[in-house]
């Protein structure tokens, strides 16, 4: 790697743990569902603006560094911007054709051996429920051009979005499951294909959430108990 690369990893990794430490109380395990080494496609829920750095967080702590598909907006900030570029992130225009140009970012990323992270619904879940409702085929779609890479469906819980939790540093509970069985769409890159798979994807992501819930109330039992 580059030194301006390495650098430039080197300052991603610093912000993601600073910020993931500020914005939320990060708890996970460590899955062997996260290979060490080799391409992966992480698909996840997407509960609020600074999740993700607990997602990103999430794949430091397996050792990976994470590439994920964001808004091309980002890619203008000051000092963030530079961040994304410098670390590979992947621009996304949404609402726009040229959306699916961001597909061939990340195919390069998982042609060079690394971790693709992106969330399927395609924007913040609004559900009441806040269970991540359909998701979009841009997933699926990645998925199915490279049937050889691992899908990892990770459940986030415990971030919520909204102006009254802007100060607010909420605990992120973080759930991974084994990879996602795509194989009945082996050879497959048609229409129906693409958004049968996002159906398989999308429950593979909600079977992670709850299970999310279930850590988030025995974290808050926990704090309970040690506040007294």
């Amino acid at each position: 790697m580059r030194p301006d690369r390495l650098l430039k990893h080197a300052a991603g990794i610093a912000v993601v743990w600073l910020g993931s430490q500020l914005a939320h109380r990060v708890r996970f395990g460590i899955s062997d569902a996260i290979p060490s080494d080799g391409p992966v496609i992480i698909v996840a829920n997407h509960l609020t603006t600074t999740e993700p750095l607990a997602v990103a967080r999430l794949v430091l702590g397996h050792r990976r560094f994470p590439h994920f598909l964001a808004m091309r907006e980002v890619f203008s900030w000051p000092v963030i911007g530079w961040l994304a570029r410098g670390t590979g992130q992947i621009p996304v225009a949404r609402g726009t054709a040229s959306a699916a140009e961001a597909l061939a970012g990340a195919s390069e990323q998982l042609a060079a051996g690394r971790v693709v992270a992106l969330y399927p619904e395609g924007r913040l879940t609004d559900a009441p429920d806040q269970m991540p409702g359909p998701g979009r085929t841009g997933a699926a779609r990645l998925a199915l051009l490279h049937p050889a890479v691992p899908v990892i469906p990770v459940g986030t819980w415990g971030p919520k979005q909204g102006r009254a939790h802007r100060w607010h540093r909420h605990t992120a509970c973080l759930c991974v499951g084994e990879p996602v069985d795509l194989s009945a769409y082996a050879g497959r890159t048609d229409e129906r294909a693409a958004q049968e798979a996002t159906a398989v994807i999308m429950a593979a992501i909600r079977a992670q959430v709850v299970r999310a819930q279930g850590e988030y109330r025995r974290q808050r039992r926990l704090a309970a108990l040690q506040a007294h």
